[in-house]
């Protein structure tokens, strides 16, 4: 049969054929528990698969498609980091400390599954489809293929006692739907070729926050605390979403808190938190923001970091910040960490008409027997973050958190304190070093030194985390 065809209709389905190769997939909605954070963002960069220019193609989850097919993975966008949407974008994220990644798409908040169940052509197919915590199908290894950034990503399919090993390929010579289509299937056994390939591409977050406003002096309570949501010796690790929530908005009606700084915080409870502050707190819908920042693994030597798992399936692990809802930029600061070991993080947020940068910390633990024997990690650590919570014109930092260190010498240091570079620059609410946990002063609030502190409070007893919460009110001068 003969297709004749204007000008026009030439014009038209070339246009179409551009927009279907060039254009990305619309901005999905995700899992509103699951878009709280700022983690590091990733998109998978297939070596095998390339359009006919010869460009790289990055992989999509299509999130639209139903049934057993919704969520599949295909090597089908060109990697252009401007035009890549949430179907391109992948979180890692680890629950053994860095041996095995999991994939988790931005478009549906899911877990990438390889489904050994389907049968023919989709068997060992990749789907955006976990919501629950990660199990053996969602684990993958990278293995580097030289040392030119490509990976295998390995997958190990364990049943009926037989355990085989499998590479995920790219189905390059499928068509239609499933062109590029993603399936662990190439066995192990082999060297990988170009279909196996894979490079993880790091995708670019904000850089600058807004000008800040020109303020007259200013009174803000803050409130740092420790929750205790990942341990399971504290009692919120036990706690509910409703009663973990609600126990912070507790403590923070108590110090009438305008910012708050966690730590020990699981991902999936930002959202539910920045409710409950909302409905308990004055202010109302819309009057909070949450923002949550992981702590890492190194994925083997791959140069890629995941995100370490919380318990009970509550996402990532980290700190957490609550600031006013005005709050559009936030950034996660990676403190470099003692090796083989998780990489503590901070995690900042602009409070434009204030003029302040709010930001909360981990610090490393520290002391023998610990993964920073010597503390020399933890002195670099305080450096790092005096340096970062300052390097913003014109806003003042307000910051804190539990930094795993006391005020003072200990017998395993040198002569000089652990947290120095901090005193130096910044004046701390509680001069008095009240203990905060266990026999020791480990949490703390800072303020430029033009600041003044009063009154500062450290909570009365431990409970319902190992931690005491520590809250000032803390007068800023304009700006």
């Amino acid at each position: 049969m003969t297709i004749r065809t204007t000008r026009t209709g030439v014009l038209g389905a070339f246009l179409l054929t551009l927009l279907a190769l060039f254009l990305a997939p619309p901005a999905q909605a995700g899992d509103p528990l699951t878009e709280k954070s700022a983690g590091r963002k990733y998109a998978l960069q297939s070596k095998g698969a390339t359009d006919k220019a010869g460009r790289s193609m990055c992989v999509s989850a299509e999130i639209n498609d139903a049934g057993n097919q919704a969520g599949k993975l295909r090597a089908r966008t060109p990697c252009k980091l401007d035009i890549l949407g949430s179907w391109e974008t992948f979180t890692l994220h680890t629950n053994d400390k860095g041996s095995h990644a999991a994939l988790r798409s931005e478009a549906n908040g899911l877990y990438v599954s390889a489904e050994f169940h389907d049968s023919g052509s989709h068997m060992g197919m990749l789907r955006a489809r976990q919501s629950g915590a990660i199990g053996n199908w969602e684990r993958f290894e990278l293995v580097p293929r030289g040392d030119d950034g490509w990976y295998a990503l390995k997958y190990n399919f364990t049943e009926g006692g037989k355990s085989q090993d499998y590479y995920v390929s790219a189905e390059v010579n499928s068509t239609g739907s499933d062109e590029g289509l993603l399936r662990a299937r190439a066995s192990a056994e082999n060297a990988p070729g170009s279909w196996e390939l894979f490079q993880l591409l790091q995708l670019p977050s904000s850089s600058e926050p807004p000008s800040p406003a020109s303020t007259p002096e200013r009174k803000i309570n803050v409130l740092a605390w420790n929750a205790c949501g990942n341990n399971s010796n504290c009692q919120m690790y036990d706690y509910s979403v409703d009663g973990f929530t609600d126990a912070i908005a507790t403590r923070a009606m108590e110090a009438k808190a305008g910012v708050i700084l966690l730590q020990e915080f699981c991902e999936k409870l930002a959202k539910p938190l920045e409710q409950k502050l909302e409905k308990k707190l004055n202010g109302g819908a819309d009057a909070w923001d949450v923002r949550f920042a992981p702590i890492q693994y190194a994925i083997g030597k791959s140069g890629r970091w995941a995100q370490k798992s919380c318990a009970k399936n509550r996402g990532a692990y980290g700190v957490a910040i609550a600031v006013p809802a005005e709050n559009t930029w936030y950034k996660a600061v990676e403190l470099n960490s003692p090796e083989k070991t998780e990489r503590r993080t901070a995690l900042c947020a602009a409070v434009q008409s204030w003029a302040v940068m709010a930001c909360t910390a981990h610090f490393s633990t520290g002391g023998k027997g610990y993964d920073d024997p010597e503390r020399h990690v933890q002195q670099a650590q305080a450096a790092h973050l005096a340096e970062k919570v300052a390097e913003y014109p014109g806003y003042r930092p307000v910051f804190g958190g539990d930094l795993n260190a006391t005020p003072t010498v200990t017998p395993e240091e040198s002569t000089v304190p652990v947290l120095q570079p901090l005193y130096q620059k910044f004046k701390e609410c509680d001069p008095t070093n009240t203990v905060t946990a266990g026999n020791s002063k480990l949490d703390y609030l800072f303020a430029p030194n033009t600041a003044t502190w009063a009154p500062c409070h450290v909570g009365g007893t431990v409970g319902p985390s190992d931690h005491k919460p520590v809250w000032g009110t803390v007068t800023l001068p304009a700006r």
